[in-house]
């Protein structure tokens, strides 16, 4: 039992304990599509464009707020983008087997971006708070409607949002059927997007409309409906702004999922877990890196102490603390798991 302890002390004073988040590694993966052949020297300027407009929507992405773009700290990256760029590759974007463009994907520094997040105190939005929201669109051509489904989308690279709903970390459904379709055009609420969304795992749904004239003008309306048919959000527009109809539209969504996470989750709370039952080094290792793991909501992770079987961590976390306690107890490993949240305990069993 002697090694063991102090085999134990070895790892706390070996280690430093602290972790600031383990994100899906998508949210740090932002692709551009490319339609366009170049020169080499058009193709580099075209690069560090899109480079630039890749880290702005990478900042939008992780806050789940646009605007944080005007604050302080956006400058730190939109002035240096290349700094926080791990890598970048081409790869083909195909139709039907045929080469049509290149997909430009940027792969930013996952840990660089955690790092100065905890330094400066922001918050990430993480990928298990983002829900997913069912999107139903149309296209009006000259009295003809279109319902926009999975396949349609594929050959109508205008109006498929899905990229940038992906970039923007996003989880969208689409449908792959055209019964049922919702239109933007629902007075206060909407039963049928009820019935429709109690069988879909999704949130929200989606809806909108292109109209298009036969003189060549458009316009653009969506809304935006919660699972009780209720109408949340609406717009109109006449004229087609430069980065397309979805960035914006997809912008407000983001802003409205994010803020209840945001709002609380500015405040650190502090929580202690005791774990019983470990009996090597091997076992409170992976506990330690299970721990450390559960990245972005879990900021720090200290071992305190250690006394035969049992082990002490505190964890320095933003968020709920309940939510915080749902992922202990679903962790693999930990069972038995009980919380005092009057003090901040949290007390289990290793498996």
């Amino acid at each position: 039992m002697r090694s063991f302890v102090s085999a134990v002390f070895f790892i706390l004073m070996t280690f430093a304990a602290s972790g600031y988040a383990g994100e899906q590694s998508d949210l740090f993966e932002v692709r551009m599509l490319q339609l366009d052949d170049a020169t080499d020297k058009s193709a580099q300027q075209t690069l560090d464009e899109s480079l630039l407009k890749a880290i702005r929507i990478e900042l939008i992405r992780l806050t789940g707020n646009p605007g944080f773009l005007s604050q302080p700290e956006a400058e730190t990256f939109v002035q240096s983008p290349k700094a926080w760029l791990k890598s970048y590759r081409y790869e083909p974007y195909e139709q039907e087997g045929v080469k049509v463009g290149s997909w430009l994907v940027f792969e930013f520094d996952q840990q660089r971006f955690y790092r100065y997040f905890q330094q400066q105190g922001l918050v990430i939005w993480p990928m298990a708070n983002r829900p997913t929201t069912l999107v139903m669109g149309s296209q009006l051509i000259a009295g003809t409607l279109v319902k926009l489904t999975g396949q349609r989308l594929d050959y109508l690279p205008k109006l498929n949002y899905r990229n940038t709903a992906s970039q923007l970390g996003l989880p969208i459904e689409t449908p792959e059927r055209s019964s049922d379709w919702v239109y933007p055009d629902a007075d206060g609420s909407n039963q049928r997007v009820a019935d429709i969304l109690q069988s879909s795992d999704a949130r929200y749904l989606l809806s909108f409309q292109v109209i298009s004239s036969i003189n060549g003008s458009e316009r653009y309306k969506w809304q935006l409906f919660n699972r009780n048919g209720i109408s949340l959000l609406q717009d109109e527009i006449r004229t087609e702004p430069k980065q397309g109809y979805f960035e914006d539209t997809f912008s407000e969504l983001l802003r409205l999922y994010s803020a209840p996470y945001r709002e609380q989750a500015e405040f650190l709370g502090s929580l202690t877990l005791t774990v019983n039952n470990i009996r090597s080094v091997d076992q409170l290792t992976e506990l330690e890196k299970r721990l450390k793991a559960m990245k972005p909501t879990v900021h720090q992770v200290r071992l305190t102490s250690v006394e035969k079987h049992q082990v002490v961590f505190e964890l320095v976390y933003q968020g709920e603390y309940i939510r915080l306690v749902n992922q202990l107890a679903a962790m693999p490993g930990l069972v038995s798991v009980r919380d005092d949240a009057v003090i901040g305990q949290v007390n289990a069993e290793w498996e």
